[in-house]
């Protein structure tokens, strides 16, 4: 493993700049100045995002009536039904949307669960409730039994032998997160892929992209998979959106749907414009990120190259905070502060789980908002972290995820209040 794999790069100077210039309240919020490194939780928003939230809201006509003021709210959607294809690297299926990308896996989870064939589904510790709860309740109604994947404790990912014994001929979908919001670590769904469809070819597999598709490319058509979600505020794009994909196989399965709509159609009333436009933002804006390391002219090429440059300003990050400079101890370094599952930066999102000896994550959490610093706990005691940690045997982390509108100098900032907090000076 190289250093410079491990190291990543820094956006220039210059792209910095542009970057944090399209991005509403980067580096204040009404307190004021602030650095924000809690991205797993929540995320700024696109300046353009905001201004068409503004724009679309204004229209009083449905996107689909026959009136002037009608025909950019309805490019709004078509165009934004294009961006959730190109952002999942869908080339087939149907998209549908709701208020949350919860309810949209509940729906797709719902209706794989109702009518596929088989006896249990498998899923893993390592869940955000979306996945996890969203089996149990469907299990009571399809007397389906659940299985649960094990965590592997030195990774933070899920164990792929104990996932893969888990699944039989009888297994009707398996259900796994991407990336996980709380351990951070990625996992290893090629190899979990491909093992699965040799014990069941034709088994259903639904990905919650949520996590990792605001540090990374996703690619359904390539992974194979039937169905993925993803938040799009996440990534800078607009709140109260859930995307859902589905694919051919799943896109004609009953499913609630208007009678005399076409069978793979699962918009129920249209979608919301300004949402579906701040997709296409979304999506324009990580292109132009993609134009600074591709000359390629093809959207999805340049959405990858941005994503490329993306994820090595965010392991450049983690290994400024792993490592410090010359000038500034990193957490590595810093007595008393621990971070877990940090062996291999190219194997992780932007999203580090840490504990500071004799400090509690709620009041470590509190002097770090205090000092400018907006991170977050888990703990076994909130019902969205409860069960991955115990499954990761943590009782409860810090969990600090910047994102690559951050920069350098926030991480500086950041480790000289971690030593201070770390020495019980603040």
């Amino acid at each position: 493993m190289t250093n410079e794999s491990q190291q990543g790069q820094f956006f220039s100077p210059e792209l910095m700049a542009e970057i944090r210039d399209r991005i509403a309240m980067v580096d204040y919020d009404t307190a004021g100045k602030r650095i924000y490194f809690e991205n797993a939780g929540g995320a700024p928003t696109l300046k353009s995002c905001c201004e068409i939230a503004a724009t679309a809201n204004e229209v009083p006509d449905f996107p689909n009536r026959p009136t002037p003021g009608a025909r950019p709210t309805q490019k709004m959607i078509t165009d934004g039904i294009a961006d959730a294809k190109l952002m999942f690297g869908a080339r087939s299926g149907s998209i549908l949307c709701d208020l949350t990308v919860s309810k949209a896996i509940f729906t797709m989870t719902g209706v794989i669960m109702a009518n596929v064939p088989g006896t249990n589904v498998v899923t893993t510790d390592l869940e955000h409730p979306a996945t996890y709860d969203s089996q149990k309740f469907f299990a009571q109604f399809t007397n389906k039994e659940v299985r649960v994947a094990r965590i592997d404790h030195k990774t933070g990912a899920v164990d792929v032998d104990s996932l893969l014994s888990l699944i039989d001929e009888n297994t009707c979908l398996l259900s796994l997160i991407l990336a996980s919001n709380i351990t951070g670590t990625i996992n290893d769904v090629e190899t979990i892929i491909r093992e699965a469809r040799k014990i069941k070819p034709d088994l259903y597999i639904l990905f919650d992209c949520t996590q990792h598709i605001p540090h990374g490319v996703v690619d359904v058509e390539k992974l194979g998979v039937d169905a993925a979600g993803f938040a799009p505020y996440k990534i800078l794009g607009k709140r109260g959106l859930g995307i859902g994909w589905v694919s051919d196989r799943v896109a004609t399965l009953p499913h609630p749907h208007f009678i005399e709509g076409k069978a793979d159609d699962w918009d129920l009333g249209g979608y919301e414009p300004a949402g579906m436009a701040g997709l296409t933002l979304v999506n324009d804006y990580i292109c132009w990120i993609g134009t600074h390391y591709t000359d390629s002219q093809d959207r999805r090429e340049q959405l990858i190259a941005g994503f490329h440059g993306i994820e090595l300003h965010e392991r450049a990050l983690m290994y400024r905070m792993l490592n410090g400079t010359d000038k500034i101890k990193g957490i590595k370094d810093i007595p008393g502060v621990k971070i877990f599952f940090v062996d291999d930066l190219t194997k992780r999102d932007a999203i580090l789980p840490m504990l500071i000896d004799g400090v509690e994550p709620t009041e470590a959490v509190q002097e770090y908002v205090d000092n400018g610093i907006y991170v977050y706990h888990r703990s076994v005691s909130n019902k969205m972290s409860r069960r991955v940690l115990e499954g990761a045997g943590i009782p409860s982390v810090v969990r600090i995820s910047p994102m690559h509108f951050n920069t350098p100098e926030e991480i500086d900032r950041f480790l000289i209040v971690t030593e201070k907090i770390a020495k019980g000076e603040i």
